[in-house]
């Protein structure tokens, strides 16, 4: 089995976690790009959870008992933060010992608010599964910047051409990232010709 495929069966089993509990998450990331665009090998996992501190408290209790190890710092209430977006780490141990990464991202600004009301369901590796938006993973990818985020980018828009346009370019000024969207889109348009 390849690391790859490790790392699927962990965000799998982790949003099995999930769905037993009624907790409300969505998938995004690597894992999600394939939903919405070509599909590419990840080596780590990112969700998003939308609760409150007792719940966020459960959520961690509930991955602890399952096998998940998280920072000392986090589980006492530290948060790292990405373009002001706050996360925790939590790390997953396979049986060859490799450590497999997951970033919980918590719902904090009114751009995850808006993203989180626009999950979707899909279908994923047989069971149902929340995903954020084709238009919300491309603005996620575009806070990120790099390299890998920019080809995620284009393998989505050659899918999907330019998903939810309005908002997508609303929340691309808001966000302040909207000359990296244009220029995206006119790469798109011109591998498209």
């Amino acid at each position: 089995m390849s690391f790859a495929d490790e790392v699927r069966g962990v965000a799998l089993r982790l949003i099995d976690l999930l769905e037993q509990e009624g907790m409300e998450y969505a998938l995004m990331g690597g894992l999600a790009v394939p939903v919405w665009g070509i599909p590419r090998a990840t080596y780590d996992i990112d969700i998003v959870l939308s609760m409150d501190e007792n719940g966020l408290r459960g959520f961690i209790d509930l991955v602890k008992s399952a096998g998940f190890r998280l920072d000392p710092a986090h589980e006492a209430g530290f948060r790292d933060a990405l373009q002001g977006m706050e996360k925790i780490l939590l790390e997953w141990w396979t049986p060859e010992s490799r450590r497999v990464e997951v970033d919980v991202f918590l719902v904090t600004t009114p751009y995850q608010k808006a993203a989180f009301l626009r999950r979707c369901r899909v279908r994923l590796d047989g069971r149902d599964a929340w995903v954020l938006s084709a238009a919300d993973i491309v603005l996620h990818k575009l806070l990120a910047g790099r390299p890998k985020d920019m080809a995620d980018i284009q393998n989505i828009l050659a899918i999907q051409g330019v998903p939810d346009s309005e908002y997508l370019e609303e929340w691309a000024r808001r966000l302040k990232v909207e000359s990296a969207l244009d220029k995206a889109i006119e790469s798109a348009r011109g591998e498209a010709s």
